[in-house]
């Protein structure tokens, strides 16, 4: 565990970069130092324009070569792999140093500087350090000696948006090349995954971006426009949007975490995707229309059930419809089932005669009678558009005995209006249910420039368009905290990022298409929980969490933050005899020097002496916690490969056993989430925990 050395967020530490290294000692190097960070400090601050700053420490000579992004879009992120490439046309070793604003939301999650292994070109990766161990490690490997200075890079934490990238050394006429990853939120709306870019680079170089989708059948567009994965094109303009379609599905998509933060709290991330089409049309399906031609039905109501009629069969190709009017009688229009759009077309001349009586349920009864009649398994619909003002004696029990042809009934109570539907819990409404379909409260407009928009809302009778009475539960949060709606429209998404007092063992979405209830269960996902730990720190809630908080994050989701930073260096090299870190004058303060990662506050450590079953002891300690009462003490045997469990051989619980604080246990050892100290190939842990 860390210990930390409080510090005002307002207070930022002195950008200090460490200087371009000579082969040997110079005079002129307590100048170089002064120098780079008087060059850093005037550039400190973000750049109103949005773009990076690329200079050298010692001279104007070093320039940017290359700027490329690999950009892969995925469900719900986008990770960013941004590589970029100096040369150094001054005379001497030099430092560059990278002030980077970053998209909106987005969060550095890696390091790898190249260099050379074996003579061959080779990617060096990064480890992720606590800020002021980072900082110090990078300046003993950029120090000078009597042999040649090794290869560093720093990427630290300036202010939420705003990074610092360092690398040394850049030699004289020589490329040097760095690569940081950057993983953005993006935004889920008509059916598409939406990341919006800025102009990205500098005043004189804009990046040129490869695209991919990071699964197969994911469809992607820029600007709108399909595009082939493995396009190329530059972030030249002021807005830039790329977009993700996921393959076609029915199924609602999504994930959902719920993340220690070893205080007490937790991190829940939650992301549901409604696809762009919940449901499809039925095909080939048998229909029958029924009008209401009673009297009580004024005439304009009656014209705006006719076009309610007639844009709800533009919609159904290769299906054959019957039309019945009903008063006191019932009328078939055709006298058998025609195609749709000769249907629809036999309603433009329709005038219904307004007679006395509304026996829906003799209509209903016919059309049901007609629909049993059509070959079994084709899909059987029911549309009666009336006022629903019936005699007494049509109770909802006797109208719910009605339909035996396994027909889906639904009811339109319609009006002239501007067009629109919603749900109507009138008494009919509980057995129009039990066939699947629903009573409406329907607006409708004959005039002709409400055609498209009659088409649009009128397409929801033939197949649901999106989730009513939704509900999300999430066990131990206060609804009125969730506040979602009460509707999930196709193509739309819900998001939730908070802090809770507390874990949330699951999500669970549930609501109707038309009457059919839905429900969907989120379990913690690893993954989702690693990614948001890190993407936090793009967010509103960056400022609610104490550093102890952020270091669990920081850690855990691989991120550049306050209190964490990454240093690449080549492997097995060895710090440098004399270190730069300091300044002319050799004081220091709480706001002085590079440690802190160029950002406000940092937990101090060793950084390289990481107590690996510390660690394991501290977060098996707080699962056991949590864990069903019984035995007092446990030991849980794992193995670790690099920073993945990979066994729980056994765990051995002290006095009684109890198999569900066994399983607890077991589940919390397998759910940990090992941050980067764990480098070994493999490694067996026998930790104890006590309560």
């Amino acid at each position: 565990m860390f210990t930390f050395r409080p510090r005002p967020r307002s207070c930022r530490a002195a950008v200090r970069p460490a200087p371009a290294a000579a082969l040997t000692a110079s005079p002129r190097l307590a100048g170089a130092v002064l120098a780079g960070a008087a060059l850093l400090l005037a550039a400190a601050g973000a750049r109103a324009d949005g773009l990076d700053t690329v200079e050298g420490t010692e001279t104007n000579a070093l320039v940017e070569q290359e700027h490329r992004i690999a950009l892969r879009l995925d469900r719900g992120h986008a990770e960013l792999v941004v590589q970029r490439t100096v040369v150094n046309g001054g005379p001497r070793h030099d430092q560059a140093l990278f002030l980077l604003n970053m998209p909106r939301g987005a969060v550095a999650t890696g390091l790898a500087s190249l260099g050379l292994k074996d003579g061959r070109p080779s990617w060096f990766r990064a480890d992720l350090m606590e800020a002021e161990a980072a900082a110090a490690r990078y300046m003993e490997l950029t120090g000078v000696a009597g042999y040649h200075p090794k290869g560093a890079a720093l990427l630290s934490w300036r202010s939420q948006g705003f990074l610092a990238l360092q690398a040394f050394p850049c030699a004289p006429g020589q490329p040097r090349t760095v690569a940081y990853t950057v993983r953005v939120p993006t935004a889920y709306r008509e059916g598409r995954h939406h990341l919006t870019l800025p102009r990205v680079g500098t005043e004189t170089l804009t990046a040129t971006v490869v695209v991919s989708a990071a699964r197969p059948g994911d469809r992607l567009f820029l600007d709108g426009k399909p595009i082939s994965p493995g396009a190329t094109f530059q972030l030249a303009q002021d807005e830039t949007d790329l977009a993700l379609a996921p393959r076609p599905s029915l199924a609602l998509d999504g994930a959902f975490s719920s993340s220690s933060l070893g205080s007490g709290r937790a991190l829940v991330a939650l992301r549901v995707d409604a696809p762009l089409r919940l449901s499809e049309p039925p095909r080939n399906a048998r229909v029958v229309v029924l009008l209401d031609a009673s009297r009580s039905l004024p005439e304009r109501d009656g014209a705006a059930a006719l076009a309610a009629a007639r844009a709800y069969l533009s919609h159904l190709d290769g299906s054959l419809v019957e039309v019945l009017t009903f008063d006191r009688e019932v009328r078939p229009r055709h006298g058998r089932f025609v195609p749709a759009a000769r249907a629809a077309a036999d309603l433009d001349a329709l005038v219904l005669p307004r007679r006395n009586g509304s026996r829906l349920d003799d209509a209903l009864a016919r059309a049901d009678a007609l629909l049993a009649a059509t070959p079994a398994g084709l899909p059987r619909r029911i549309l009666a558009l009336t006022d629903l003002r019936a005699r007494s004696a049509l109770t909802p029990r006797r109208l719910g005995a009605i339909v035996k042809s396994g027909a889906l009934v639904h009811v339109g109570v319609v009006g002239e209006g501007a067009p629109d539907l919603t749900r109507n819990e009138h008494p009919f409404a509980a057995p129009v249910r039990a066939t699947g379909g629903l009573v409406w409260t329907a607006r409708a407009s004959a005039r002709p420039g409400d055609a498209g928009a009659m088409r649009r809302v009128y397409e929801e009778w033939v197949r649901p368009l999106r989730i009513d009475r939704l509900d999300v539960e999430l066990p131990g949060v206060d609804p009125s905290e969730v506040g979602f709606g009460e509707q999930l429209p196709e193509g739309k998404g819900l998001e939730l990022l908070r802090l809770h007092r507390g874990r949330v063992a699951r999500a669970v979405l549930t609501g109707e298409l038309w009457a059919r209830p839905i429900r969907r269960v989120f379990m913690p996902d690893p993954a989702h929980g690693r990614l948001w730990s890190a993407l936090v720190f793009g967010s509103e809630l960056l400022d609610s969490l104490t550093e102890p908080e952020m270091a669990v994050l920081a850690f855990r989701g691989g991120a550049v933050s306050p209190v964490t930073s990454y240093v690449a260096s080549a492997p097995g090299e060895r710090p440098m005899t004399l270190s730069l870190g300091g300044s002319a004058g050799g004081g220091s303060s709480t706001c002085e020097g590079l440690g802190g990662g160029l950002g406000h506050g940092g937990p101090t450590g060793s950084g390289s002496s990481f107590d690996h079953r510390a660690y394991l002891r501290a977060a098996l300690q707080r699962a056991f916690g949590g864990c069903p009462p019984g035995p007092k003490s446990a030991r849980v045997t794992l193995e670790t490969t690099v920073d993945e469990v990979v066994d729980v051989p056994a765990v051995r619980l002290a006095g009684s056993d109890a198999e569900a604080v066994r399983q607890c246990l077991g589940e919390a050892a397998w759910s940990l989430a090992l941050p980067g100290e764990f480098r070994e190939q493999l490694a067996s842990y026998d930790i104890e925990v006590s309560r």
